[in-house]
């Protein structure tokens, strides 16, 4: 699928905007691995996109001892199992990328999506988080970020690539005294400023049946 359908990603959006309407109905969730980790299990083969220092996938292999933990990252300066999509030959029960697709053009993260639905499994799961667009300053932290992808919008975008309509995740961790103030009082004004506090979004979709 190509990025030359706008009323294609348009009728995308709208459906996960009708699943989700505001950023506040989207549940809030500690980590991204608290996704990442109900999801793997044992005996799974896991691949993750833009691995860097592969952390996650150490903390992994770390849980469960039988997974087949593989990585991908174009930068060969770090220790890799691929450098390029390409060169990938097998599929795979679970695949994430953490603060990835912000880096790429919304064609080429349409390709990227593309590819990793061709890497997964029929009942795999892909988990892509981003910054979230609400959040005031998350996005733009970084100078190479190229695309501010919004809820909806890497929604659809996934949904062109032939995934299921997602579920949706906001991430937000926090000192206890402070994440209670924030869940309990500071919510009134944040809705009101329809500034959220969550500094990522969580992506998490099967491949369409």
């Amino acid at each position: 699928m190509s990025f030359d359908s706008w009323s294609e990603l348009y009728l995308h959006r709208q459906r996960v905007r009708q699943k989700y309407p505001s950023i506040w109905d989207i549940p809030l969730v500690k980590k991204e691995t608290d996704r990442l980790f109900e999801i793997v299990s044992d005996d799974m083969r896991v691949l993750e996109v833009g691995a860097g220092d592969r952390r996650f996938g150490r903390r992994l292999q770390a849980l469960y001892q039988n997974i087949e933990y593989r990585s991908l990252d174009i930068d060969r300066a770090t220790q890799q199992d691929y450098y390029r999509i390409e060169d990938i030959d097998c599929s795979f029960d679970c695949i994430y990328a953490f603060e990835l697709i912000e880096h790429l053009t919304p064609a080429e993260g349409l390709n990227l999506l593309n590819k990793l639905h061709g890497l997964l499994r029929p009942h795999g799961r892909l988990l892509i988080g981003t910054p979230n667009l609400y959040h005031p300053h998350r996005y733009w932290g970084d100078i190479t970020h190229k695309t501010p992808y919004k809820y909806e919008e890497l929604g659809g975008l996934m949904m062109m690539a032939g995934f299921a309509l997602p579920s949706i995740f906001r991430i937000y961790n926090d000192a206890l005294l402070r994440r209670w103030f924030r869940l309990h009082i500071g919510i009134l004004l944040h809705r009101y400023l329809d500034i959220d506090f969550a500094g990522t979004v969580l992506l998490e979709a099967t491949p369409a049946k």
